[in-house]
């Protein structure tokens, strides 16, 4: 069976991230790889820039992570999964990291979808962020890319409430898709946006699991 990484920015394992993935596409051997499977979880810093990162480690604990912290333990994550015969990677985060590449195929989830808009001719563009305190950041990777962003902070609301909550957010807004800045939703969240909102929706966690799809072994 061919293998593919799936490069983590917490602990490996993380069965709720990959699960998808497996259901996606049940023909690769799911290899996990975390960047904090590097390191003694008591040694990671506090962080103190503006884009800072949320996830898991394999006991379950939630950290705060500085995305310059994590580049080059990431390297070393998806170099892991090559090792273990990994013929193609997918980065299971919505940080951009644009740099990180591989000596195989690595599929970031932010250059997917800024791939799709501009394919698309998207320019104006709202953004569901999962918190207050990453919408800065997220509206500056977007605006960086050349997009005219909107940012909105997901409230935390049951699916079908949130989806008629951001259709109301959206009434008065111009955007042309929704931006769903964030890897690790249920797809019921996501597609009870889909059913709801009279603009098409980007999960940056679904173009990973469509793109699976359709790759071939």
């Amino acid at each position: 069976m061919p293998q593919l990484g799936a490069i983590l920015i917490g602990q490996s394992p993380r069965p709720d991230l990959v699960k998808p993935l497996i259901k996606a596409n049940p023909n690769f051997q799911y290899i996990e790889s975390g960047a904090l499977d590097f390191v003694d979880p008591a040694h990671i810093p506090e962080p103190t820039s503006e884009y800072i990162l949320t996830t898991r480690l394999n006991d379950g604990t939630l950290v705060r992570v500085d995305e310059s912290y994590l580049f080059p333990l990431l390297k070393l994550a998806v170099a892991n999964a090559e090792r273990q015969g990994a013929l193609l990677s997918v980065l299971l985060c919505a940080g951009p990291f644009d740099e990180l590449t591989g000596a195989q195929p690595l599929y970031r989830p932010t250059a997917m979808v800024d791939t799709i808009l501009r394919t698309r001719g998207v320019s104006k563009i709202a953004v569901l962020s999962p918190s207050r305190e990453q919408a800065s950041a997220i509206h500056q990777k977007w605006l960086s890319r050349g997009y005219v962003p909107t940012v909105f902070v997901d409230p935390g609301l049951p699916n079908a409430e949130l989806a008629l909550w951001m259709r109301e957010q959206l009434h008065y807004s111009a955007a042309e898709y929704l931006v769903v800045d964030y890897v690790g939703h249920p797809i019921e969240k996501i597609q009870a946006l889909e059913r709801t909102l009279s603009i098409p929706v980007l999960d940056l966690g679904k173009v990973v699991t469509d793109m699976l799809r359709h790759v071939t072994t």
